[in-house]
């Protein structure tokens, strides 16, 4: 039985893209999503995954290491990107089968399958985990580069909607998560110099472009954060670890209620992906109880709880991809039964 309301974050441990379709297939996701497997290649690994098409990038799989090298050949580069940009030629930006092996086997099962789904999930980095994941041959993050930071945000961009286009084949509609592990230091020393304009300005920007081809835009922060940034913007669906910081959520509810009555969705990452303890420890039913136990939290502080459950996605606290195939399948048997459950 598939379940309507769940979705999985992204990555999985599997190293052979047909084995972990195989997994997925047993425990089916109500919002299916392609498999990032981090295990099978340096490529799969969250900012290189999306680096192909960025002028200047050099990635170093021996060293498992990636870079942006600057003089004639980034300039050069740099041009051709603009080139593409302007034209709306997303075939530059593809995400080829070397670096994403889940996505080329997820479109063709579906296709062969003959079956077209309501609403399939997309994942591209985030423009802020990879501005700070990629640094030139000086050590400064691509983001602290005016410049670059706009190719880091255009390029994404078109990442996403070459993304969105393939998977509409797939699809009556795309939901695209933007993963922003990094959105959980702001603040902090290392990133005082972002202002919470610059986080809505480049959310804005990706989800605005994705809204003109009908995709709707998530994100994902697997850690703490002023979560009332997020409801802001423009975006449509937040993801947050429910498990470990669902009570940090509660504290914004102005924020969140104006959020869902504006149609926003929650993604509650109810079943813990982070120690063998949390993964084994827990039991469907026991996920079920935090989870009606978060939601008198939240109605205790205002927010409504027909929208909490109406608008509402069941998903892993984060991804899979370091636990192992054992661990990942029973984080799947979990999401599976929360799904089925959580509004009992």
């Amino acid at each position: 039985m598939t379940v309507t309301n769940t979705a999985m974050i992204g990555s999985m441990p599997q190293r052979d893209p047909a084995k972990a379709l195989e997994a997925l297939a047993k425990f089916p996701l109500g919002i299916p999503t392609w498999p990032q497997l981090p295990k099978r290649s340096f490529k799969e690994s969250m900012t290189v995954q999306y680096s192909e098409g960025f002028p200047g990038i050099v990635v170093d799989e021996k060293e498992k290491r990636i870079s942006i090298e600057r003089g004639d050949r980034l300039l050069e580069g740099m041009t051709s990107f603009y080139e593409a940009v302007v034209n709306e030629d997303e075939k530059p930006f593809s995400i080829t089968e070397a670096y994403a092996g889940g996505l080329h086997q997820f479109i063709t099962n579906i296709r062969a399958s003959g079956v077209k789904y309501p609403l399939v999930k997309g994942q591209v980095v985030g423009p802020f985990t990879f501005g700070f994941g990629l640094n030139d041959n000086e050590c400064r993050a691509a983001w602290f580069d005016e410049q670059y930071r706009d190719v880091v945000v255009k390029g994404l961009i078109m990442k996403a909607l070459w993304q969105a286009r393939a998977l509409s084949a797939c699809a009556d509609r795309v939901l695209m998560f933007l993963d922003e592990p990094i959105f959980s230091a702001l603040g902090t020393p290392t990133y005082i110099g972002i202002e919470n304009e610059h986080v809505l300005f480049a959310l804005d920007e990706i989800t605005v472009a994705l809204h003109g081809i009908k995709a709707l835009v998530g994100v994902h922060c697997c850690g703490n954060m002023e979560w009332s940034l997020l409801a802001q913007s423009t975006i449509d669906v937040i993801s947050f670890d429910a498990y470990s910081f669902g009570d940090k959520v509660a504290l914004y509810p102005e924020a969140i209620n104006s959020f869902l009555n504006r149609h926003g969705k929650l993604a509650w990452g109810l079943v813990p992906t982070d120690t063998t303890e949390h993964i084994n420890g827990e039991s469907g039913e026991s996920l079920c109880v935090k989870a009606r136990e978060l939601e008198r939290l939240f109605v205790s502080k205002g927010i409504s709880l027909e929208l909490l459950k109406e608008q509402r996605i069941i998903t892993p606290s984060c991804g899979m991809g370091n636990l192992s195939e054992a661990e990942a399948m029973r984080v799947l048997e979990l999401l599976h039964y929360v799904g089925e459950h959580v509004n009992g």
